[in-house]
């Protein structure tokens, strides 16, 4: 095979908070604030571009039929990759001997710089020093809350997402998403397979490195460099501030001890639901599910300029009202508290709102260590509907809603991530 042939499968990606393409100095990447993100096959990066077509149409025998085409403007780079959702044991404060972090940061799971990106305004590093806005006990509480011991200040209503830089090292080309900002994450529980989350979100320009930059990226995450010689990734778990360095996805220093970070099985996922029918008393549902998903969205778009006579590029972005919905799928089953209760209860209540009311807690690994789960709340449910099938199931969905208690201030979830 040609050497000159890019391989998927030797792909690999990182996120940082540092700018090599702007001149960042090789020694500014540390574990700190330069992470990899071990992704499935099937990721995609690409940018496009718009485009105007210009045609003449006059009469007569002989007319000008010609059609001229411009570039009017680049549009914003589209990204997406699937990564196993992976609690890494890193869940309390220093104060804590177990699971206790050598950063004095919380960071219960392998993409938690992701999931910082996604829900807040709190960037996951500043400069050399990481800034974890996770809380002790492994969890992240989606409401507004001020700094604390170890704990960055977080927000979740920000204007504009966090622009970060995405480097892709496609086999030995090496490619930065410049301005990356995290839009979207998609948890899927299929109970036949391990627990993934779909990450996707935009950049403002797709660069290629070259010259120092790529040397500089290649001394850190290793491959070829511009003279030939190769070198191998500078991987570190222990020392958050070496220098030219990033920190690795499965390993983390928990307690002073390397320690991997586990896989989810789906088929052990469960759901707890809680709901106060119209007139009645609280109900809490609990029943296995056939399929299970959860997902949060920023809705980022991005601003481009329409000047004339100039390829325009896009300048910033917006965010647009957060999603944060919820699907599952069950069997449908007639006992008390199960699947057909739940249906006949929603389907019977005649408020158009009953968030105030309902609450949910979806449990990707099962009760049991280790498992992710997301409880919101304040839900509302949509109408569940049947499947029919060999066996019946219904499928239900449900979009998390501010509480009452922190209108206005986010707080629609709080994510938990604990390792065995």
């Amino acid at each position: 095979m040609s050497c000159n042939l890019q391989l998927q499968r030797n792909t690999r990606i990182f996120l940082s908070v540092i700018d090599l393409n702007s001149g960042a100095a090789v020694d500014d990447m540390t574990p700190a604030n330069t992470w990899r993100i071990e992704v499935l096959a099937g990721y995609a990066v690409s940018q496009a571009a718009a485009t105007q077509d210009i045609t003449a149409l006059e009469s007569g025998t002989s007319p000008d039929r010609s059609t001229t085409r411009f570039n009017t403007s680049i549009d914003p780079v589209e990204w997406n990759f699937q990564v196993y959702v992976r609690p890494t044991g890193l869940e309390s404060d220093p104060l804590d001997s177990d699971g206790a972090s050598s950063s004095s940061n919380v960071k219960p799971i392998s993409d938690w710089f992701l999931w910082q990106a996604l829900m807040s305004n709190a960037a996951p590093a500043i400069t050399t020093s990481e800034n974890s806005a996770w809380e002790d006990t492994g969890k992240f509480d989606s409401v507004n809350r001020s700094e604390g011991a170890n704990v960055a200040a977080h927000g979740s209503n920000f204007g504009s997402a966090q622009e970060l830089n995405l480097y892709v090292r496609m086999d030995n080309i090496f490619y930065q998403v410049d301005k990356t900002s995290v839009n979207e994450a998609a948890v899927d529980a299929a109970i036949d397979s391990i627990a993934t989350t779909t990450w996707s979100g935009f950049g403002t320009d797709l660069i290629e490195l070259t010259g120092a930059p790529r040397n500089n990226a290649v001394s850190v995450f290793g491959g070829t460099l511009n003279d030939g010689s190769t070198t191998t990734g500078n991987s570190n778990h222990l020392a958050q501030s070496a220098a030219s360095a990033y920190h690795p996805w499965g390993i983390y220093n928990v307690a002073g001890v390397a320690t991997t970070a586990e896989f989810i099985k789906n088929r052990l996922s469960s759901i707890d639901l809680n709901f106060a029918p119209e007139g009645g008393g609280n109900t809490n549902y609990v029943f296995p599910v056939t399929a299970l998903s959860w997902g949060w969205t920023n809705d980022i778009t991005f601003l481009t300029p329409e000047e004339l006579a100039s390829l325009n590029t896009p300048i910033g972005n917006f965010t647009g009202a957060r999603g944060i919905t919820g699907s599952i799928t069950a069997y449908l089953r007639h006992d008390t508290a199960e699947s057909a209760q739940f249906l006949r209860d929603i389907a019977n209540d005649t408020r158009t709102s009953h968030s105030t009311t309902a609450n949910a807690n979806v449990i990707v690994g099962g009760a049991t260590a280790p498992y992710t789960a997301f409880f919101m709340p304040a839900v509302q449910f949509n109408f569940p509907v049947h499947n029919i099938d060999d066996i019946i199931t219904i499928t239900g969905e449900l979009q998390a809603q501010e509480p009452a208690t922190s209108c206005g201030a986010g707080g629609e979830v709080v994510l938990f991530a604990k390792r065995a």
